[in-house]
C-alpha cells in the first residue's frame, strides 16, 4: 500500500482489506412514486469507504512507536486527500485521507495491530498513469480511445498555430453531445486550456471565462470518443490529457 507516494512498508506496516474490494461506490437515487409507477431522478456517487487491518513491526519497543509515529505523520487527515495505492487493484489511486483515529492494540513491544478506515470524498479511482493525445487541428474528427468505467474529466490544450481575431472556438464531444464554446481573438502560438474538472479556462495561464457558454465536454469511459473543433484555423493543434477514471 502507498500513500502520497510512499510506500507504508518502509515502516514495517502490511495491510489487508477487510471492506469490500468495491468495483462501484455507494449510489444516492431518488424517485418520486406516483399511482402504479415512479419518477426517476439522476442517481449520485456517494464517498468511498477504505478499511484497512494492519500490523505494525519494529526491531524493538523503541523502532516501534518510532514507526507508528511515522505511520501518523504520513496519514495526517489535516494535509487533505492524498493519492492512495491499495495492493488490490494497484493499477489505480484514490483521493483519500483517514476517516478514524489510529488505535492499535500492543501485541508486544515488536508488534501492534489496529485498523485504519479511509474516506474518498470523491469516490472515484484513477489510473496511475496519465494519457496525453496530440493532434492537428486540421484532422477532424480527433479520435481518442478510453478506458476505465466512469466518466472522465480532460483537460484540453489547444494552441493556436495563425492569428484568430473574433472567433468563436468550439470544443465537442460527438459521443456525449457536450459542447463547450469560447469567443475571443488569439495570436499564433498562444494557448487556451479547457480543464473540464474544475470548470475553468485559461488564455495564457490566466482566467479567461466572461465569453464560456455550453458544456465542458467530457470523455465516455470504454469507447472511442470523437472529438470535434470548429473555428480554430488550420495550422493549431490540441492536446487531450486524462487518466482512466473508475467506478
Amino acid at each position: 500500500m502507498k500513500y502520497n507516494g510512499t510506500d507504508l512498508s518502509d515502516y514495517n506496516l502490511t495491510a489487508k482489506i477487510i471492506s469490500p474490494a468495491s468495483f462501484m461506490p455507494s449510489i444516492r437515487s431518488s424517485y418520486i412514486e406516483v399511482a402504479d409507477k415512479a419518477y426517476d431522478f439522476q442517481a449520485f456517487l456517494r464517498p468511498r469507504i477504505i478499511e484497512l487491518e494492519v500490523y505494525v513491526t519494529g526491531d524493538n519497543k523503541a523502532d516501534l512507536i518510532s514507526n507508528l509515529d511515522s505511520i501518523s505523520l504520513l496519514l495526517s487527515p489535516t494535509e487533505g486527500t492524498q493519492p492512495l495505492v491499495l495492493d488490490f487493484p494497484s493499477d489505480r489511486y484514490y483521493n483519500a485521507k483517514v476517516n478514524s483515529p489510529l488505535d492499535y492494540q500492543i501485541v508486544h513491544h515488536k508488534l501492534a495491530q489496529g485498523t485504519i478506515s479511509f474516506i474518498c470524498p470523491d469516490p472515484r479511482g484513477y489510473d496511475n498513469d496519465n494519457t496525453s493525445s496530440d493532434f492537428n487541428i486540421d484532422a477532424d474528427p480527433k479520435e481518442e480511445a478510453v478506458g476505465g468505467t466512469a466518466y472522465v474529466d480532460p483537460v484540453y490544450t489547444l494552441t493556436a498555430g495563425q492569428d484568430l481575431t473574433g472567433v468563436t472556438i468550439k470544443v465537442e464531444n460527438t459521443d456525449t453531445e457536450e459542447e463547450l464554446q469560447w469567443t475571443g481573438t488569439l495570436t499564433s502560438g498562444q494557448v487556451l486550456i479547457i480543464n473540464v474538472g474544475t470548470w475553468y479556462v485559461t488564455k495564457q495561464g490566466a482566467a479567461s471565462m466572461a465569453t464560456v457558454t455550453g458544456q465542458f465536454p467530457r470523455l465516455k469511459p470504454g469507447m472511442t470518443n470523437h472529438i470535434k473543433v470548429t473555428a480554430f484555423g488550420t495550422n493549431g493543434t490540441l492536446n487531450i490529457a486524462y487518466r482512466d477514471t473508475y467506478l
